[in-house]
């Protein structure tokens, strides 16, 4: 959460080889939960077919996979990306207090939340043969190099580029980020806190 990961996954639903772009916030507790992403994914108009990757973006420990070792194929691409704790922590207090949220305003919570998320993360990554780590800065600061080692590490036919379209959710709430940067179709560099 806050990680950039809403820039992220409309660079990557904009390729033409990768269906999704948001969270679907399916628990993925077994096989099934690949029909409701599938669903998910078709009623938002997205083409679903043998030929795209199928994409999730899940930000949160409770819709993480029960098996990571079932991610263990050839066909699935896993992407962690991370923010520092920072600008992540400053993120999600500003969010929360933008949308009157007492929770994610608190800044104890959201640094808890970040530690635990990392923690979580850390241990699944231990179990994963393959994996692309992305450090979020990365894709604001060195888009070019970043989105062409994706590409490759995806297998794209058609590469990543840092323009993007916009979705049926784009900059709505509950669907990722609000601001208006994300509705411009190209990154757009913001300050990180230090």
């Amino acid at each position: 959460m806050r990680s950039r990961s809403s820039l992220l996954s409309h660079i990557l639903g904009s390729n033409p080889n990768i269906s999704g772009y948001s969270e679907l916030s399916i628990k993925y507790r077994d096989r099934l939960a690949g029909l409701d992403q599938k669903i998910k994914l078709h009623q938002d108009e997205l083409l679903v077919n043998s030929v795209v990757k199928l994409f999730d973006k899940i930000l949160h420990n409770s819709f993480d996979f029960q098996n990571v070792s079932s991610l263990n194929t050839p066909e699935v691409d896993i992407l962690i990306m991370l923010r520092p704790p920072e600008s992540t922590i400053k993120s999600i207090v500003t969010m929360g207090e933008k949308n009157d949220n007492a929770k994610y305003a608190d800044i104890s919570w959201a640094s808890g939340y970040y530690k635990d998320r990392v923690e979580k993360i850390t241990r699944m990554a231990k179990e994963l043969e393959r994996f692309f780590f992305l450090k979020s800065d990365d894709i604001v600061n060195f888009p070019e190099e970043t989105l062409s080692k994706l590409s490759k590490f995806m297998d794209l036919p058609i590469p990543l580029t840092s323009e993007y379209g916009s979705f049926s959710q784009t900059g709505m709430k509950k669907s990722g980020d609000t601001s208006e940067n994300i509705k411009l179709g190209k990154i757009v560099k913001t300050v990180s806190v230090r």
